[in-house]
């Protein structure tokens, strides 16, 4: 199964293109982290707390063994899912990521925070979507994301920010021990090529790759790609399109209704694509 893990200020939603990409082929499950798209707000975000919820989820549905695929802060709670969890995580796929934001002298926020509230909603949106997408992404792409960041609750935008700007994950990175795929675009401005290399050289398994001319949004700027490097890398782990189809959950209706009911009051939303065996 590949577990997707979204990053600040979205939702599963961002994964859009993977739950219809990937079904086909493998079970698919992403998660709404506490707070975001359908998800209740849970307690004091973090990446620690976020990666718990995700952990809880796993244990509901009774996924076994998942290669989790995190996107930007998302990379930083599937590392700490892994290094908390070794046992329901066998691969990463990390998206985006890094294991500390560099420090920032932190004026625009500054500038920001002076401003009257709609003012500073139409800079801040307006910023985010240039910092976010390559120049050239498709109408789509951003029109998606930008929908999708808009929806989200202020104060889980502000818990999301503290939260990245509050990680290290350098330790936990350095004592992780399996296989691991990074990816970045080259023009990614918000987690730049040079900390996907920092990343990378901290987890002894991994291999990097950077995606010519993407920004940072790489779920939605370039599905096909991401799609493509998620299966390549599901397949070199021996997880075939036939034995992940056959992963095993709940295939009562009603026990799999109370394993997400369960995953709900753990304040984490499930989007799945699941080919359920024995089901129809």
């Amino acid at each position: 199964m590949i577990l997707l893990i979204h990053g600040s200020g979205v939702s599963a939603r961002c994964w859009t293109n993977q739950l219809s990409g990937l079904a086909g082929a493998l079970s698919v499950l992403a998660v709404d982290l506490p707070g975001h798209g359908e998800s209740d707000p849970g307690d004091a975000a973090s990446v620690e707390t976020y990666a718990q919820a995700v952990a809880n989820v796993l244990d509901a549905l009774g996924t076994g063994p998942v290669v989790a695929a995190g996107h930007s802060l998302g990379g930083a709670v599937a590392i700490a899912l892994a290094a908390r969890r070794p046992d329901v995580v066998r691969g990463l796929v990390l998206l985006a990521s890094c294991a500390k934001i560099p420090h920032t002298d932190g004026a625009t926020e500054r500038i920001l925070s002076a401003l009257p509230g709609p003012l500073r909603r139409m800079i801040f949106f307006s910023m985010a979507k240039k910092v976010l997408f390559a120049p050239g992404a498709a109408a789509g792409a951003v029109s998606a994301g930008m929908e999708d960041l808009r929806a989200c609750r202020p104060e889980t935008m502000l818990s999301d920010m503290r939260a990245a700007k509050t990680m290290d994950m350098g330790e936990r990175a350095a004592r992780l021990d399996l296989p691991t795929v990074i990816l970045c675009g080259s023009r990614d401005k918000l987690t730049p090529p040079a900390l996907s290399a920092r990343l990378s050289n901290l987890i002894s398994r991994s291999r990097l790759r950077i995606i010519e001319g993407a920004g940072h949004m790489l779920p939605l700027e370039c599905p096909d790609r991401v799609n493509g490097e998620i299966l390549e890398f599901a397949g070199a782990l021996g997880a075939s399109p036939a034995a992940a189809a056959a992963v095993e959950t709940p295939r009562d209706p009603s026990m799999r209704q109370r394993a997400r009911d369960w995953a709900r009051r753990s304040a984490a939303h499930v989007l799945s694509a699941l080919r359920l065996r024995g089901s129809a």
